[in-house]
């Protein structure tokens, strides 16, 4: 293990997860288990149960119980086991991201373990790793947001930190799933070097942290579906990335059994269905035991044959992981603007708070589709802001009148769209009434503050003439109370944007992906399964063709090259207090290795947190290197006039592109700028560094 990946361990708090069986051990056992089994229960192994991994009750092999979790743990009727009736609705991942928090990411993947051991939950279907490459993916929340490094970095800890507990996490969408519009028709053509730089490193990063599953996704990948595609399962994941374990579908997104079970794949989701349809040509197949063989030394493995998956009484922590999750909801939340400091607001103030906008009284704050989470003790924004600043002194109004809006002292307007998760895309405007309420908002009163309820980036034509702004996300059931204290300044923000903002969705790297005439929300392309004809009402190339015509150029590498000067900037977040940056420092580790060390200074007057981040810089631009690259970031908690040292290792491989003639990665130049700073745009500290 590289010392830059141990300091990411160290950071959490993190042992590296080891399985509980060796894997020679567990191929031993498996073995002399599939001896034992007859044909038929081989291929029913291989065919998924629903949401399990179908038992064989006559040589004790238990079922294995899945479970989705995009922001916790989505209970299933159908698997109740009487013990765990409710689960925590945790922010969703792209709001983990955003905190930038290494030991809370392994925190809040360990609280969601806790509860599927509860549960008896074997494989939770989580974490999503993919790029958020547009802002209109309709699953943008579940995933980490647009850069390559910080996603991987946190996928990392998630891994370890679920498998600890002795569930089975998964990486999932593999690979290049990164729309939901005609999601099951939709053909990602892409080049070797932007799969490799932006596209596959959280894979490779979980897959190093131990990872025993991996989800193929809906798409095509350069013209072949990926759950049937020898190219995405055995030469890219199995051999390029070196993953050994489970490999399943996503649900009913494969086409053709006999590709399926010559491609590397080991489980067809839900029903195994297509493998029936060829069951006459694979039944007794080596292509089957070896898929039945791949399932059973993985569950065993992970332990799942060897003991009681549930433990009733993690059932006990449910209000410690609520605590995680508000912790995650207050350092994920990023306050984007605060003009003339209109925030914190003042305590036990007789001002008049007006509350309004169409996620106001809204729960849960989730996303919709399988990661979905109800959670429970349910309260709303408003209820949350009613409880921290007094009835008194705040009023709530789903459509207040122009003397409500123009006499209050301030006004907040929490925001979003009615519907925003799995299965399609949404616009990147705000539905036509969200829209204008805003607009009469700020015309009325300056001192509106905006809430936005989303898993991306939006259009904000009304941006100047607010007060302030909050990118809330999918905050989850202790969201609330965390704006609340954010808003009032209990506890300053310090969430940072894992995703840039654009002005205009035009000036995003794909902006026509949806073919003209349709909408970006038409469902009706999702709800067809893969591989039928193209429907009537569809015009262009069928399947549908996504050209990544930007490379690597992707989130803040293609505003950086187009010259476009986003709304907000990668890494952007505000705080209530100053940082000033001291000293940096590089000392050599060894050879490839370097420390990276900077003093934090809190010169505001507030107790806060800074995320330092770092970009590596070449000293001379080069047309096919994006301008600046995160490759170290490191979140420090610094008290009024106190100073914190942030600690960065990076590497060798850091500096390196992937060259296609070369067959791998290469150095592009020698000399390059180490930028330390707040966020991508607002660099504190730069040194060179050269070989």
């Amino acid at each position: 293990m590289s010392l830059k990946t141990q300091f990411s361990y160290d950071q959490a708090a993190l042992l590296p997860f080891k399985s509980e069986q060796s894997q020679g051990e567990a191929e031993l056992r498996a073995k002399e288990l599939l001896s034992q089994m007859s044909a038929e229960e081989r291929f029913n192994l291989v065919c998924g149960g629903g949401f399990t991994i179908r038992a064989c009750e006559r040589l004790q092999i238990p079922e294995i119980i899945m479970y989705d979790g995009g922001q916790g743990v989505n209970l299933r009727p159908w698997c109740d086991n009487g013990v765990l009736e409710k689960t925590v609705s945790f922010p969703c991942t792209q709001q983990l991201a955003a905190t930038w928090n290494r030991r809370l990411t392994g925190q809040y993947a360990k609280a969601i373990a806790e509860e599927c051991r509860a549960g008896g939950i074997h494989v939770l279907l989580a974490p999503g790793v993919n790029i958020y490459r547009s802002s209109q993916c309709g699953r943008n929340w579940e995933y980490m947001g647009e850069d390559p490094y910080l996603t991987a970095e946190l996928t990392r800890i998630y891994v370890t930190a679920v498998q600890n507990e002795g569930v089975m996490a998964t990486l999932k969408h593999f690979a290049c799933n990164n729309v939901e519009f005609s999601r099951k028709h939709s053909d990602s053509r892409i080049g070797e070097r932007a799969l490799n730089e932006i596209y596959l490193p959280a894979f490779k990063a979980g897959i190093e942290a131990g990872v025993l599953s991996v989800m193929t996704g809906y798409n095509l990948l350069n013209g072949e579906y990926c759950g049937q595609s020898y190219y995405v399962i055995q030469k890219l994941l199995r051999e390029q990335l070196g993953f050994e374990h489970l490999v399943m579908t996503d649900w009913n997104s494969v086409t053709d059994g006999n590709k399926i079970a010559s491609s590397g794949q080991d489980l067809e989701m839900p029903s195994g269905a297509k493998l029936t349809e060829a069951k006459g040509q694979l039944l007794g197949s080596e292509a089957i035991d070896r898929m039945a063989l791949r399932v059973l030394r993985t569950c065993i493995m992970m332990g799942f044959h060897d003991r009681p998956q549930i433990v009733p009484e993690l059932v006990e922590r449910l209000s410690e992981h609520e605590e995680v999750a508000y912790q995650t909801a207050l350092e994920g939340i990023v306050l984007l603007r605060n003009e003339a400091s209109i925030l914190p607001l003042a305590e036990n103030s007789e001002e008049t708070i007006l509350v309004t906008g169409n996620y106001a009284s809204r729960t849960p704050l989730a996303g919709w589709g399988s990661g979905r989470i109800e959670g429970y003790n349910p309260e709303s924004f408003v209820d949350a802001f009613a409880r921290k600043a007094g009835d008194h002194t705040v009023q709530y109004r789903l459509h207040p009148n122009e003397g409500e809006v123009s006499s209050a002292n301030a006004v907040i307007v929490c925001v979003g769209y009615e519907h925003e998760g799995e299965g399609k895309d949404r616009p990147f405007e705000l539905p036509k009434p969200v829209e204008a309420q805003i607009q009469q908002l700020v015309a009325l009163n300056r001192r509106v503050i905006v809430v936005i309820c989303t898993g991306g980036a939006v259009r904000m034509d009304w941006h100047d003439q607010t007060a302030a702004i909050f990118q809330a996300g999918f905050c989850g059931q202790r969201g609330p109370a965390a704006l609340a204290d954010l808003i009032w300044g209990t506890v300053s923000p310090s969430g940072k944007l894992p995703y840039s903002i654009e002005r205009h969705f035009a000036d995003s790297p794909d902006p026509d992906y949806v073919p003209k005439g349709l909408n970006v929300s038409d469902q009706r392309n999702n709800l067809q399964l893969p591989g039928l004809d193209k429907p009537e009402h569809f015009t262009g190339e069928w399947p549908h063709q996504i050209h990544y015509k930007e490379g690597v150029f992707v989130g803040y590498r293609w505003y950086a090259q187009q010259q476009i000067q986003p709304r907000y900037c990668f890494g952007h977040g505000l705080s209530y207090s100053q940082f000033e940056y001291r000293d940096l420092r590089v000392q050599p580790i060894n050879a490839s290795t370097w420390e990276v060390t900077v003093d934090v200074c809190n010169v505001g007057s507030m107790d806060a947190a800074e995320v330092v981040q770092l970009y590596l810089e070449p000293v001379e631009a080069l047309a096919e290197q994006p301008a600046r690259q995160l490759k170290g970031f490191d979140k420090v908690a610094v008290a009024v006039g106190d100073t914190q040292q942030a600690r960065i290792y990076i590497e060798l491989d850091d500096f390196k592109s992937f060259d296609s003639s070369a067959g791998g990665a290469v150095l592009p130049t020698d000399a390059w700028h180490l930028c330390v700073g707040s966020s991508l745009q607002d660099i504190r500290l730069r040194k060179v560094h050269a070989w």
